[in-house]
């Protein structure tokens, strides 16, 4: 352990960099903007009001749905239910098509929420359509793969939130193999993870989305699943690189390992939130991470206006063959559901961590 201190320490001090050659719109002096001392707790209210605007299946409302949900039990408010309760009745009751065309992981995995909202809400038919949609991505008479993928670090976690959460292990197997198999293919030696095999850079919500798949499924997996250590080892190894990138300001860059690239808000939540869910859960040391949540925690809140609008987030990006890709994807700086749903997901993980260390 004193060794992996020294090499994160040296990592930290290497990653250090000034301020970004350019600024995203609406992100100057960030150091000084936003409500910095505004609590997790605070902060998860005023974005769960907020969001989604645009209630369809999706991974993004359903971040917002499932964290709205935990919202309510950490603070005993059951006013936290109704928004979601009322936003997927539509798809409970077949208003709206739950699995439609375009078949999309990322539209699918929107059923991630309905699983939590059985876990979470009492809610069986939520449960059932879950089962139902993990049913359809899986690729039938075959112990491996899902349908509809991508082959990008996305796919970590649109299939991986969902399979994970489905059947008590039921698709055990497969989830650790496919998020295996995807970081063999992409996880460099450093750590990182490229975007893709034709996109090799690592784009910021590339990593968190590779980082919360295999978070999720160590949550939600089995605890005696086979090869469990193997996943351990992958969230281990891009944990201490993503620490070796931390920006000055506790944000991480639209492309990781650039320090030219703009501070990026989702990488920072996404980060945040599987870190901290790491250190709550033991997977990584406390005395080690616990300085870098907190530097990420105070980028996320430096990031969410006083109105719930949100700065510094990259918009729907694909995958690209150059790092100027990357580097030149639009910001958005407003009501964003996808930039709130994130900071909304760190915002109960570091209130969650919090009162762990009571």
């Amino acid at each position: 352990m004193r060794h992996a201190r020294t090499v994160l320490a040296l990592a930290l001090a290497l990653g250090l960099s000034g301020l970004q050659a350019f600024t995203a719109p609406g992100s100057q002096d960030l150091k000084t903007a936003g409500p910095q001392d505004r609590s997790p707790l605070s902060v998860a209210r005023l974005l769960a009001a907020k969001y989604p605007a645009d209630p369809i299946m999706s991974y993004i409302p359903a971040l917002t749905w499932s964290n709205s949900f935990r919202l309510a039990i950490l603070t005993g408010e059951d006013k936290w239910r109704e928004k979601p309760r009322a936003q997927m009745e539509a798809f409970l009751s077949g208003k709206t098509p739950a699995i439609a065309e375009p078949y999309r992981l990322t539209s699918l995995a929107g059923h991630f929420a309905f699983a939590d909202a059985a876990a979470l809400d009492g809610n069986a038919a939520a449960g059932a359509l879950a089962a139902k949609a993990a049913q359809f991505i899986v690729i039938d008479g075959q112990d491996e793969g899902v349908r509809f993928p991508t082959q990008w670090t996305d796919d970590m976690f649109m299939a991986g939130s969902l399979l994970s959460r489905v059947g008590s292990g039921t698709y055990a197997g497969r989830v650790r193999t496919m998020l295996t198999t995807y970081a063999h293919h992409l996880q460099r030696p450093d750590g990182l993870f490229n975007h893709a095999e034709k996109a090799p850079h690592a784009w910021g919500r590339g990593n968190g989305f590779a980082l919360l798949g295999v978070t999720e499924a160590l949550t939600h997996l089995p605890p005696a699943f086979p090869n469990r250590d193997m996943l351990l080892d992958i969230y281990r190894r891009h944990v201490m690189a993503l620490a070796g990138h931390q920006s000055d300001d506790g944000s991480w860059r639209q492309v990781v390992d650039e320090p030219t690239s703009y501070r990026e808000l989702t990488v920072t939540a996404m980060t945040v939130a599987a870190m901290a869910r790491g250190v709550g859960r033991g997977w990584i040391d406390r005395a080690t991470y616990q300085p870098v949540i907190d530097r990420g925690w105070q980028a996320v809140v430096a990031r969410v206006n006083d109105d719930g609008t949100v700065r510094d987030v990259c918009a729907g990006t694909g995958a690209g063959e150059t790092k100027e890709y990357y580097m030149n994807r639009p910001v958005v700086n407003g009501a964003d559901d996808r930039g709130g749903a994130m900071a909304l997901l760190a915002a109960i993980e570091v209130e969650t961590l919090r009162r762990q260390a009571r």
